[in-house]
């Protein structure tokens, strides 16, 4: 599984790329820590409750509470304001999870016909694409919504020292 991560960054660039209801998604963003060194997340997801409460200020340090879902994408589950308070919104997480596992079934659904359409078209070289979309179903389906499962969440938070309430938002 992957650790949640505490981490200051000031935001210096990004490209935004899409937006769903409980997220968006930003790409090519360019970070810089509080040693002053610049990095980059190829794929950012910040929940809309995060970023109204200012958690994607430009030019501003925040410290961010950032999971890992894939080796490109990250998703901000929580940020530590000015006054030291850590805001997170668990409900949001949960419906990115589930719009992720949603998407999965319908990758490996449409997958199978996918390749079998392609397969015909190129002389059989398409029946590789039925166990490539399988597994970005699976890892849709189960992997994420496991990363991004309430239970470990707490976990993680614990693990850093942060107090989370009952309730699953804040």
């Amino acid at each position: 599984m992957s650790d949640l991560k505490k981490v200051t960054v000031t935001v210096k660039n990004f490209e935004f790329h899409s937006s769903q209801d409980c997220a968006r998604l930003y790409k090519k963003v360019r970070l810089l820590d509080e040693s002053g060194k610049i990095f980059y997340y190829k794929n950012l997801i910040i929940p809309k409750y995060l970023e109204r409460k200012g958690a994607f200020a430009q030019d501003v340090p925040r410290t961010w509470f950032l999971k890992n879902i894939h080796k490109s994408a990250v998703v901000l589950v929580a940020f530590e304001t000015k006054t030291g308070e850590v805001e997170y919104d668990l409900d949001e997480i949960r419906e990115l999870s589930r719009s992720g596992f949603w998407a999965g079934v319908i990758i490996g659904v449409a997958s199978i016909p996918a390749g079998v359409v392609i397969a015909t078209a190129s002389f059989g070289a398409g029946l590789l694409l039925i166990p490539f979309g399988l597994y970005q179903a699976y890892k849709q389906v189960f992997k994420i919504p496991a990363i991004l499962s309430r239970k470990c969440l707490l976990e993680d938070f614990s693990r850093l020292g942060v107090s989370v309430g009952e309730g699953w938002g804040r």
